[in-house]
């Protein structure tokens, strides 16, 4: 498979390692923050649905759109698990609910007004899974120090998969990702840092 030739803006590991930290050493918001993961996932699998709306679903589309349901469904059940209770996606049982619906509705309304068709929506699952490998890699790393699951593995396979394809399938449309996509990260470093900030607030770091 052929390496990326885009990379996400960068992250402060640091700092999202401390609120890693801080969610492991509290069962409740561990719960609540897998929770919030299950919810962007499921975000991202409507958006794909929404996408093909009155067209053919090609296969790899509906590949794509049922692992971002299964990893909907990985989040919110280890996040049941860790809480010993069923969750909702009402703020209370989230963190940073608002900024996290947020960050997926703004990013993807600045990417639409940009970009038609189905291109949209594969630079805006190309710019998600860019950040989402990103951060899901150290939590993975955090999780392993913590000596708790949920395993990330499979997650982690199948976003880096994603990736490749949606660059590979934007490059097929005449879209060359190296040259729109700078400054839709741009604009995605400052919804994670709203977003980020959001967290490291509702979980007192």
């Amino acid at each position: 498979m052929a390496e990326l030739s885009v990379s996400p803006s960068p992250l402060d590991e640091k700092r999202l390692a401390r609120l890693l930290s801080a969610v492991l050493a509290d069962k409740a918001l561990h719960a609540r923050f897998l929770n919030t993961l299950s919810l962007m996932e499921h975000i991202g699998s409507r958006k794909i649905m929404a996408s093909q709306a009155g067209g053919v679903l090609a296969a790899e589309s509906l590949k794509h759109l049922a692992e971002e349901t299964r990893h909907a469904f990985f989040f919110k059940r280890a996040g049941e698990r860790a809480a010993g209770r069923a969750l909702s996606y009402e703020d209370e049982d989230l963190l940073a609910g608002p900024e996290a619906r947020g960050y997926m509705g703004r990013l993807d309304g600045f990417i639409a007004a940009q970009v038609e068709g189905p291109a949209a929506y594969l630079y805006m699952s190309l710019v998600i899974e860019l950040r989402a490998v990103a951060v899901y890699r150290l939590y993975q790393d955090a999780l392993k120090q913590a000596g708790t699951g949920p395993n990330l593995a499979s997650v982690l396979a199948e976003e880096k998969h994603h990736l490749t394809e949606m660059e590979e399938t934007l490059a097929g449309l005449g879209e060359p990702p190296a040259a729109r996509l700078p400054g839709f990260l741009r604009f995605e470093a400052g919804r994670f840092e709203a977003l980020l900030s959001a967290l490291e607030r509702d979980a007192s770091v």
